[in-house]
């Protein structure tokens, strides 16, 4: 068969603002997700876009081992690692090397981020969409980052990590045909800086999508990152998923 595209296109930038503040009842409610009555009242049961880009139904692909040791992650760490890849693609090999082997680096100040993905995966372009990388074999198997204006000042200003896990899984991150479980729902903190990391599954007809979304405010922006495998592929990609997320900083 013709292999689907891992994630769909984006919502624009205000159907997924509104998405924060529509939903006026139930887990929403309780969840602190809600921000203003009037704007639930004037958007009514409106799902609102997704905060980040949803996998696709496709077919699944061979089996291609990819596993590596990990290690615990600081914010210092990711700064000066992620700091050597602007250098690397000008210095070459010795500057590459300091990369941990297995991943590649992004990292723009001006718009305030930086992560590690997977060596091999290879950017393709969303709408709506601040960067995503996928693999070209498995179509399950990507990251996506989309930023958002925002009037909080940090995550926590959105409610407490649980409730807010359960009300974006059922109603933001995973798509109504599929089935949302949410597996755990934590907090960090990084220097003074907040995240918010969800570890869910998506079911849907003929796959499973095991994913883990990071979510942080910083200087008027919210940010999501997202990554996640086939069910099947976890075992595989587990290690290196967690450490992908713990990667991600604001900076």
């Amino acid at each position: 068969g013709v292999p689907v595209p891992v994630v769909t296109r984006m919502r624009s930038t205000a159907a997924t603002s509104r998405s924060l503040r529509t939903a006026s009842s139930g887990a929403a409610r309780r969840s602190g997700l809600v921000g203003e009555r009037s704007s639930a009242r004037r958007h009514g049961s409106e799902r609102g876009g997704a905060l980040v880009p949803r996998a696709h139904e496709g077919e699944e692909s061979n089996n291609r081992a990819m596993a590596s040791e990990e290690s615990d992650f600081t914010r210092r760490q990711a700064l000066s690692l992620l700091a050597m890849s602007a250098s690397a693609t000008v210095a070459g090999g010795e500057a590459q090397a300091k990369i941990p082997a297995g991943y590649s680096a992004v990292k723009n100040v001006q718009k305030g981020y930086a992560f590690l993905y997977p060596f091999g995966w290879q950017e393709v372009s969303v709408d709506g969409a601040e960067v995503t990388v996928k693999d070209i074999i498995e179509p399950l198997e990507s990251l996506s980052l989309e930023i958002l204006p925002t009037n909080k000042e940090s995550i926590t200003e959105y409610g407490e990590v649980k409730p807010l896990a359960n009300t974006l899984v059922k109603q933001v991150l995973v798509p109504p045909t599929q089935e949302g479980t949410v597996l755990s729902a934590e907090e960090r903190e990084n220097e003074g800086l907040k995240y918010y990391t969800i570890e869910y599954t998506a079911k849907a007809k003929n796959f499973t999508r095991h994913s883990l979304t990071v979510l942080g405010v910083q200087k008027g922006k919210l940010y999501t990152i997202t990554t996640g495998a086939n069910e099947r592929r976890w075992p595989i990609m587990k290690d290196k998923l967690l450490f992908v997320a713990k990667s991600f900083t604001l900076l």
